[in-house]
């Protein structure tokens, strides 16, 4: 008794929430789940729960699902628009994609080609030493063909160390977002298709380069069905269907991600190391600003509500008074005994030095840091736009990258502001607290405690630099509050009430006596009206402007070459399935309801298109009737997956292979058409092409199945939608077995190749 391939069942499962998708890993036996629920179930091929994943929101429903070409990363897109990619290893949300369109579809392509082949190569030489043996000229050569031939690799890990682990929660989701170019060493495409005829195309599943409106193409609304992409990128395939319910197969040429690859791969690195650094110094920005109002905020309270009790500057005069000639008003005895209070007053003073202290470190250690590491990458985009033969074409400008320099200059310089402001603050408010302990000591008529040191000339003046800025910083219009000190203004998104002082400063005073110096675009400008918030937004506004362009100039390098009219479809879910079959031809599958499925093969030299088709019937036992087609899935470049019911009251299903090598030299050769309807091909019987591949799914109504033909696994979906089976698609059975298994399901005698209808060409 031999063994022959066949299809074995694994696993029959019932789920409690009702399935509405199901995508297999190419790279493990994971299949992601979907339910009515909107939520998202990695389960391995035990049926093991890896993990679940709810939806961003209440009411959002899952409507694609695709999984990196590496299997570490899925991308899941939602009702709302919204498209997270999640790390598969531990289930966090690395990123997030707003297309404000509903999505239809989602796929994620990769170039054939490894970027980083010709880079390891390269970094083989080096290391045995090769270039030693060159004089020092011939060295400088070779370190710029490195850089302009050997595709720009990224060396920033010599030169910036990664930023360290900071301590509020953020920090761990910035990191990991981070590592989204981690182990990737090819070009890949997240594809994202929208039920309003929008094609967005991100490289990596971050930078945006590139976005389709099929709308203004055909001059119809339609909705995005599937998207697909040749081996090396360079033809791209989307299947639409227009308000009629027409299916329509428009192919452009993308030939821009084939001859610019590694072009595009050095931009989009670039893209999320700046991306990630700005996302640093958001969250950093934030935890300041939470540090600075956890402390001081209680106290602006109690200042603000005794400003609201005197007059306008009246509360830098009362506290003068005190401090000058020691007579407290009624006004200021009830804000120090009853308000401040003694306790209070020492609780805030042993932890403001802390909270300054904690504020200077993250000015230095990450914002500073952050933007001296952004300068880096900035530069580096400059020098590629510098070399406009490969980059002109991306849409890279010098002139918005300078801008962005600028820019970033501008906030580390508003930064060392700061960090001058908390050095100064610092001084004046251990002044300022420790005589204000001791005005209330005088007026609850205590003895002042030893430890406490006498008040200077020094002390003295900080106290009074403290109180004169009292009113001009309680008058802040955009708070409608009562700020006691300067540091809470560069929190602020507005600009600053009290502006540095630059009367002493050297260079100021160069650079307004000399114009040409100042406008010159390498100097760095200090704007001194701005707050850090502000120049922050305006450092993250420069940086995504230098992307914008790039966008643009992707997109019109898209041309569209071909567009096919398949077949009418009515208002259900098209299922349709393409695949690469080599670098010049892909393979497509139309389910055709009830019964048939059309097949287009087309061979892509330059920017021709030929075009071979044929349709795929499945007789049942009695030759009057068809099996009906439920789903469609292309396993392989020469083998075809269906699922199959018959027409009896039990609708008893079979799953099979269908065998494609000798209908594709049957199919019809419809040329390279522009236009037309597919209707007068060659009809293949397909049921002649399963002779042994076939699986009875006895005991359960089938729906819907998901197949991945590199790691040979399937699984089948009840028509309740709450019952799987799992499959192996390439089995051993025994030979007897899986013959009773054929012949229960079509006859032996049907097993020919029928051509039904042979037709000429469109």
């Amino acid at each position: 008794m031999s063994t022959i391939q066949a299809i074995k069942q694994l696993e029959e499962r019932n789920v409690a929430s009702e399935i509405v998708l199901m995508v297999w890993s190419d790279r493990m036996d994971l299949v992601a789940l979907a339910n009515v629920k909107g939520e998202v179930a990695l389960h391995r091929l035990t049926w093991t729960k890896a993990w679940s994943l709810n939806a961003p929101k209440d009411g959002l429903s899952v409507k694609a699902i695709a999984w990196r070409p590496d299997g570490k990363i899925i991308a899941i897109g939602y009702s709302s628009g919204q498209i997270i990619l999640v790390k598969v290893e531990n289930k966090s949300i690395l990123h997030s994609i707003e297309t404000k369109s509903d999505i239809s579809f989602i796929k994620w392509m990769r170039d054939k080609v490894f970027v980083k082949e010709k880079l390891a190569t390269v970094d083989e030489e080096n290391k045995q030493g090769q270039f030693m043996k060159y004089t020092v000229i011939i060295g400088f050569i070779v370190v710029w063909v490195y850089f302009v031939i050997c595709d720009f690799q990224d060396l920033s890990s010599n030169f910036l160390p990664e930023p360290p682990s900071q301590h509020f929660d953020s920090s761990s989701e910035d990191n990991q977002k981070s590592n989204l170019l981690l182990e990737q060493n090819d070009l890949n495409l997240l594809l994202i298709g929208t039920s309003d005829g929008i094609v967005h195309v991100r490289v990596f599943g971050c930078f945006p380069c590139a976005t389709l409106d099929l709308n203004s193409y055909l001059n119809t609304s339609c909705s995005i069905q599937s998207i697909h992409l040749t081996e090396d990128l360079d033809k791209s395939f989307v299947t639409v269907r227009d308000a009629d319910n027409n299916v329509k197969l428009v192919c452009f040429n993308s030939d821009i991600f084939k001859s610019h690859s590694n072009e595009l791969f050095a931009v989009a690195l670039k893209h999320i190391k700046l991306a990630s650094l700005v996302n640093y110094l958001s969250s950093t920005i934030t935890t300041i600003t939470e540090s600075w109002e956890s402390i001081l905020l209680e106290m602006d309270m109690k200042l603000s509500k005794y400003a609201s009790r005197v007059p306008e500057g009246g509360v830098t005069a009362d506290f003068l008074d005190l401090l000058t000639f020691g007579i407290c008003s009624d006004e200021m005895k009830e804000f120090l005994i009853h308000d401040l209070t003694k306790k209070g007053l020492e609780k805030f003073g042993q932890t403001i030095e802390m909270s300054y202290a904690n504020i200077q470190k993250l000015v230095l250690k990450y914002v500073m840091k952050f933007g001296q590491n952004i300068t880096y990458y900035l530069a580096e985009l400059r020098g590629m736009a510098r070399l406009e033969h490969r980059f002109k074409v991306l849409g890279l400008q010098e002139k918005v990258i300078s801008e962005a320099i600028l820019s970033n200059g501008a906030f580390l310089i508003k930064g060392g502001e700061m960090q001058q402001i908390i050095n100064h603050s610092i001084i004046n408010y251990k002044a300022f607290f420790r005589w204000l302990y001791t005005a209330i000591m005088h007026v609850l008529d205590e003895q002042i405690p030893n430890e406490i040191p006498k008040m200077t000339q020094q002390d003295l003046a900080y106290i009074t630099e403290f109180l004169q800025n009292f009113d001009r910083i309680g008058k802040n219009s955009k708070q409608n509050g009562f700020i006691m000190e300067r540091l809470g203004q560069y929190l602020s998104d507005s600009n600053l009430t009290i502006q540095p002082d630059m009367s002493g400063n050297e260079w100021s005073h160069f650079l307004a006596l000399d114009q040409c110096v100042q406008n010159h675009p390498s100097i760095l400008k200090h704007f001194e009206e701005m707050s850090l918030i502000q120049q922050y937004k305006h450092l993250k506004t420069s940086i995504e402007t230098i992307f914008a362009a790039p966008k643009d100039a992707i997109t019109a390098q898209f041309e569209m070459v071909h567009v096919f009219d398949c077949f009418q479809y009515g208002a259900a879910t098209l299922r349709t399935s393409q695949i690469n079959v080599n670098k010049d031809a892909i393979l497509s599958a139309f389910l055709e309801p009830p019964e048939s499925v059309l097949l287009l093969q087309m061979q892509l030299p330059r920017n021709d298109c030929e075009v071979k088709c044929a349709r795929l019937c499945f007789p049942l036992e009695t030759l009057d009737d068809n099996y009906r087609v439920l789903d469609v899935k292309l396993y392989s470049s020469t083998v075809l997956t269906v699922l199959l019911q018959d027409k009896t009251p039990s609708k008893g299903t079979v799953l099979g292979q269908v065998q494609l090598g000798s209908a594709l030299e049957k199919f019809t050769d419809v040329g390279g058409v522009y236009g037309g309807i597919f209707t007068d091909v060659v009809t293949i019987n397909g049921s002649g092409l399963v002779p042994k591949l076939l699986k009875s799914v006895d005991g359960m109504v089938g729906a819907e199945f998901a197949v991945s033909g590199s790691r040979k696994v399937g699984i089948v979906l009840a028509e309740n939608r709450r019952k799987v089976r799992l499959y192996e698609m390439e089995g051993e059975e025994e030979e007897d077995e899986d013959a009773d298994m054929t012949n229960s399901t079509m006859k032996e005698s049907d097993m020919s190749v029928q051509d039904v209808n042979i037709s000429t060409t469109i």
